[in-house]
């Protein structure tokens, strides 16, 4: 493997890879400690688009520290070592290896964290297994329409993603009206801006913008946000606005220890 991210974790590792008929995707275990494992993880953790497994070491990296292990995993047509280019997959076989990962765990992972596109995953992935897991962790999630999983990515994906306000379909939100677990909501304070705002269409992204002297990536548009936190009681939500930051947040995490080390401790508390 030839990882985005080569550096070494805190603790013990495993790794391991999946047989997917052509390829093979490997995963890592962080172990945490053994009794902490029914409690506060292990966490399945889902990454984003173009990247790989490694792009979350941070926040993996610190809770493992604290005694938290995780599962991560590489999906096909992200990242550096991908075996399969991005054009030949789609956000549906990328769910297939998400179950098969997740099938490998000894007992089924109480926790399930998503970032970007690894966010739309993590709640489709939760909603198949809705009576396991307990605590959802997004950050900056992505929410697709669902004609979009069946569409290879690319220029199919963009233009099924891009109609305005077309995530509303989507069977994750009507997930959230029901789930009986709690939800931790990561967010930049630069992504999620409402499109209108900066001249866009409503009810889509508003992509990069500049403010504060700087271009910012607002990926996820500010009605995913919205419908997201509509869905969910006050009670079973928790929300993190992470000041100066757009949607890269891993690479914001990255610049400065103190903001891992804040950031993780909020999550430490989600997953008391």
């Amino acid at each position: 493997m030839n990882p985005a991210f080569a550096e070494s974790p805190p603790g013990p590792a495993g790794y391991f890879s999946e047989d997917f008929g052509g390829y093979r995707l490997e995963g890592r275990v962080l172990r945490g400690r053994e009794e902490d494992s029914a409690a506060a993880g292990p966490v399945f953790a889902i990454h984003g688009a173009r990247s790989d497994y490694t792009r979350l070491n941070p926040l993996l990296f610190w809770l493992q520290g604290q005694g938290v292990g995780s599962l991560s995993f590489n999906l096909s047509g992200h990242g550096p070592s991908s075996p399969v280019p991005l054009h030949a997959t789609s956000l549906a076989r990328n769910l297939q290896e998400a179950e098969r990962f997740h099938a490998a765990s000894a007992l089924p992972p109480p926790v399930v964290l998503g970032q970007s596109l690894g966010g739309a995953l993590a709640l489709k992935l939760a909603e198949r297994h809705e009576a396991s897991v307990r605590k959802l962790i997004l950050i900056c999630p992505a929410v697709y329409p669902e004609a979009a999983h069946a569409r290879p990515f690319g220029p199919e994906f963009t233009a099924a993603i891009s109609r305005p306000f077309g995530f509303l379909d989507s069977t994750s939100l009507r997930f959230l009206e029901r789930y009986a677990g709690e939800l931790l909501l990561v967010m930049g304070a630069y992504d999620g801006l409402r499109a209108a705002d900066h001249g866009q269409p409503a009810g889509r992204s508003a992509g990069t913008v500049v403010l504060a002297g700087a271009p910012r990536s607002s990926v996820i548009p500010r009605e995913v946000v919205d419908a997201i936190e509509g869905a969910m009681a006050p009670s079973r939500l928790r929300k993190i606005l992470l000041p100066g930051c757009d949607h890269a947040v891993s690479r914001w995490l990255r610049e400065d220890a103190a903001r891992v080390d804040a950031l993780g401790r909020e999550v430490l508390d989600f997953l008391a």
